[in-house]
């Protein structure tokens, strides 16, 4: 007999850093993340050994919830009081701006937890989902332009809603009905496929990004990666709109993925990365530039490498190199 096992975390206390993801990657490096740690753990021992005993079991993560990129978690029942008379001291020697709050995911986990690759890892994931989270794009893939949806839902209605009309009144049954309505059904719908790429090409081409809100800009850049048309202007005007370099590293990893590494897109969006992360050398700590370059690492991986790399993570370390 077959089971299912759902594995979950009890809810839990997340204590993180209140700081923009940009300034984590400039400044915060594993090192300064073990640091702000001894520093609250000292601290806590200084209030008292109530407030020492509520701090006792968080360690160093990055869970990925929102926009707190660096925390400190603990999935033991705890006294939130003492908790929050520590964050609220640390702000006041100035050893950090912390904030409380709930949270149900798991905690960082594995054979070596609280290590730089963990730390890496998760900054290299974090990177990814920062940009998506900021625009609502979880999707997967990033769903079509407004327009284009409205306008192969019209195609669809015409071509298409009459030939399954025609196929419910049918007198033939059985296997001879289920062939030929398959293959009318499948002719409506790639006639209904080269009327929408053509639009959506002519559209590409004519419309101004300059005017189209950054959401739907975003949207028309993944549009124009999947079909290997006016990628540079899609993607430069959405650039521009973006104040950090590690949400264009993220835009440009969306679109990898759109396109699925193939095509027109793939030399150019390959361009794009490696000289971001060049860039980055100039403005991040060592850590924020080895988990661009993760990230970009993971992009060249299959599903299947990807998982077999983060089972091994711990005992090899993370392979940074380009």
């Amino acid at each position: 007999m077959r089971q299912l096992l759902v594995e979950c975390s009890d809810p839990g206390i997340v204590v993180s850093l209140a700081e923009e993801f940009e300034n984590i990657l400039r400044q915060v490096d594993f090192a300064r993340a073990q640091q702000l740690q001894r520093e609250l753990q000292d601290l806590a021992r200084e209030l008292g050994t109530e407030v020492e005993q509520a701090w006792h079991g968080f360690r160093i993560e990055l869970p990925n919830d929102g926009d707190h990129p660096l925390a400190f978690g603990n999935r033991e029942r705890v006294d939130e009081a003492h908790v929050q008379q520590l964050i609220t001291h640390a702000a006041e020697r100035g050893i950090g701006k912390f904030e409380m709050r709930d949270t149900l995911l798991l905690p960082q986990d594995g054979p070596a937890p609280e290590t730089r690759e963990q730390y890496v890892r998760d900054l290299a994931d974090s990177i990814r989902y920062e940009y998506l989270d900021d625009l609502h794009l979880l999707s997967r893939p990033t769903d079509l332009p407004d327009a284009m949806v409205a306008h192969r839902q019209q195609l669809m209605d015409e071509h298409v809603a009459g030939v399954l009309r025609a196929r419910a009144r049918d007198a033939t049954v059985g296997h001879r009905w289920v062939s030929a309505s398959v293959e009318r059904l499948q002719k409506a719908l790639e006639e209904v496929d080269t009327r929408a790429e053509a639009v959506m090409l002519y559209e590409l081409t004519r419309l101004n990004p300059a005017e189209v809100k950054l959401e739907e800009r975003t949207r028309w850049a993944m549009l124009a990666a999947r079909l290997g048309e006016e990628i540079e202007k899609w993607l430069d005007s959405t650039e521009e709109s973006l104040t950090f370099l590690y949400q264009r590293f993220a835009l440009a990893s969306l679109a990898w993925n759109e396109c699925q590494g193939m095509g027109p897109a793939r030399p150019i969006l390959e361009q794009r990365l490696r000289a971001l992360i060049e860039q980055a050398k100039e403005i991040y700590t060592a850590d924020a530039v080895d988990a661009l370059k993760l990230a970009f690492k993971d992009l060249h991986q299959s599903p299947l490498d990807r998982l077999r790399d983060i089972s091994e993570m711990d005992e090899q370390g993370v392979e940074t190199d380009e």
